[in-house]
């Protein structure tokens, strides 16, 4: 129960997502928020009543002008994402700024430009870059020949599906298997729904076919990917399991299946339990944000080592391939 980070921090917004997914953490963390940060003067009240011995503003300077702060989390309205982070940046202020940073291709060079003349460092949250079943699939794949991947949900009227949902899964496939390119999209759609089938071309060889859709259901949503190596596949569900089935062997090109029966064997590599009431099986957990949350408090307190995986600088490939799906015409 020791307390681990000595620094103060801040945070601008207080959503749905921050309350239920990034605060909790931040909680048990025992981080020392000292300001939250709001957009109108009406959420002030509720600020303080809910949070003690927190600054409630509405004045970002208050934040970047502070020299005790040492990191600022950003979780707000993914349109003001981008001028928050250029203005953070810019101030030397280390950055945690939630998916999507920016809105487009040029405004993350554009973040990264500005990163660059600062000492500031920018820790993206694209939680399955630190999930526990992605980093064991990540040492896994060397071998993979080529990847499925479904992600359906129901319809999402209320946002912007490529960089509100289909980043996340888009996003992953570059972080397993490195730069690439989409290539031969088709977007299909529907009344309220949009479907983008695609492939993906690795630099290093790795084919990914894709299926994004929001043409389904919220209720039976689907997050699959299945990666085919030679010694059989790895199957993904969700952030929550990772099971690995073997293929039949061969001897001098003939299928030993056709010898003598073959029973498939089935491993679990990874299993949220929800009846162990511990940390690593809390769905904060293996979804990967109580990780990116330590990565960055990590990195900005100094001698503690840390790994960022979800640099601005990692998701240029992310934000190529949201542009060809974005810019392809859409058949009604």
């Amino acid at each position: 129960m020791e307390k681990k980070y000595k620094g103060k921090y801040a945070f601008v917004g207080i959503g749905n997502h921050s309350l239920n997914n990034l605060y909790p953490v931040l909680n048990y963390l025992k981080v020392d928020l000292k300001y939250i940060v709001a957009k109108s003067e009406d959420t002030l009240e509720l600020i303080r009543t809910n949070f003690e011995h927190v600054i409630a503003t509405t004045n970002l300077n208050d934040v970047l002008n502070d020299p005790e702060i040492k990191g600022v989390f950003v979780s707000s309205h993914p349109s003001s994402h981008f001028g928050l982070a250029k203005q953070i940046i810019a101030s030397n202020k280390a950055l945690f700024i939630e998916k999507p940073p920016c809105s487009s291709l040029t405004e993350l060079n554009e973040l990264i430009t500005t990163q660059q003349k600062t000492s500031s460092t920018v820790l993206t949250g694209l939680q399955r870059r630190y999930s526990p079943l992605y980093n064991i699939l990540k040492n896994k794949v060397n071998e993979a020949n080529y990847y499925t991947l479904k992600y359906k949900t129901g319809g999402y009227p209320e946002g912007d599906e490529l960089l509100d949902l289909f980043i996340h899964p888009l996003d992953a496939t570059f972080y397993l298997f490195g730069d690439g390119k989409i290539e031969h999209v088709k977007a299909i759609k529907g009344k309220g729904t949009v479907v983008y089938l695609a492939q993906i071309q690795h630099a290093n060889g790795v084919v990914g076919s894709i299926e994004l859709s929001t043409d389904y259901s919220w209720t039976e949503a689907k997050d699959e990917l299945i990666i085919n190596t030679p010694k059989g596949e790895y199957i993904t569900e969700n952030t929550s399991k990772l099971v690995f089935c073997s293929k039949p062997r061969t001897l001098m090109n003939i299928p030993l299946e056709k010898v003598k029966s073959f029973l498939p064997q089935t491993t679990t590599l990874y299993q949220q339990n929800n009846f162990l009431p511990v940390k690593e099986h809390n769905q904060l957990y293996s979804a990967g944000y109580y990780n990116e949350i330590e990565a960055f408090l990590q990195a900005c307190e100094k001698g503690i080592p840390t790994k960022n995986n979800s640099p601005l600088s990692a998701l240029k490939s992310t934000f190529e391939a949201i542009e060809e799906l974005r810019k392809v015409k859409v058949r009604g």
